[in-house]
């Protein structure tokens, strides 16, 4: 088993004339969160984008679990290394109905008492799961999104800006959520914050993606 989970090496973005990042270097381990921070527009996002191969950087090159992106086969790597978008979106129907769709999709078979422990895991009621996933508050359904993602077993979570939309006290709940999940699951997570603070007091590195500085 690799002691890391994610290594990206020497990765450059470019369009056209402008630079992105250059040559940013790293390796995400188990149990640890990266925070990747940096200016709106700098490519924060393009970062966890090319990590699950949606993007494919100008240079450089991403191995996860020991193998090149671009050799796993797509729907496996993204499931073992899950991207949750800015705007936690869910689907038509109740939370169960989210829980249960990307473990459809990838034909997996889940009872019910595993999905009573995911909500008990990102602080939710049990009882929140036959309410219409869409009525939800922001903080709950980015821990729906979350508690989806787990179903899954990931190595990896890659969160791009959870708390962004969120006040004060919902920020804090995911970040404990967040937390939580660390410890209880050999996982590592990559979180993309435009809140300098939260990368400093959440994260146990912080990479600027402006200017290609790790922390």
């Amino acid at each position: 088993m690799h002691s890391h989970i994610l290594e990206m090496k020497d990765i450059t973005m470019t369009f056209g004339e402008r630079t992105l990042f250059k040559d940013i270097s790293f390796r995400l381990h188990r149990r640890e969160t990266i925070g990747i921070s940096g200016p709106s527009g700098g490519g924060k996002s393009t970062l966890l984008r090319i990590a699950v191969d949606l993007q494919t950087p100008t240079a450089g090159e991403v191995i996860f679990m020991g193998k090149d992106v671009r050799e796993w086969e797509p729907r496996e790597l993204r499931r073992n290394m899950i991207l949750v978008p800015q705007q936690a979106s869910m689907f038509p129907g109740t939370v169960r109905d989210n829980l249960l769709w990307g473990l459809k999709i990838h034909r997996l078979k889940i009872d019910e008492e595993a999905l009573h422990q995911v909500l008990k895991e990102v602080n939710l009621p049990i009882k929140i799961i036959d309410k219409v996933a869409d009525n939800l508050s922001g903080g709950e359904k980015q821990r729906v999104a979350i508690a989806r993602a787990l179903l899954l077993k990931p190595a990896a979570l890659l969160l791009d800006e959870p708390t962004s939309a969120l006040d004060e006290e919902s920020t804090l709940v995911v970040e404990d959520t967040i937390n939580q999940v660390i410890s209880d699951r050999e996982i590592g997570v990559l979180i993309v914050t435009h809140n300098r603070e939260q990368a400093q007091r959440f994260t146990s590195r912080v990479i600027e993606v402006g200017n290609s500085e790790v922390h």
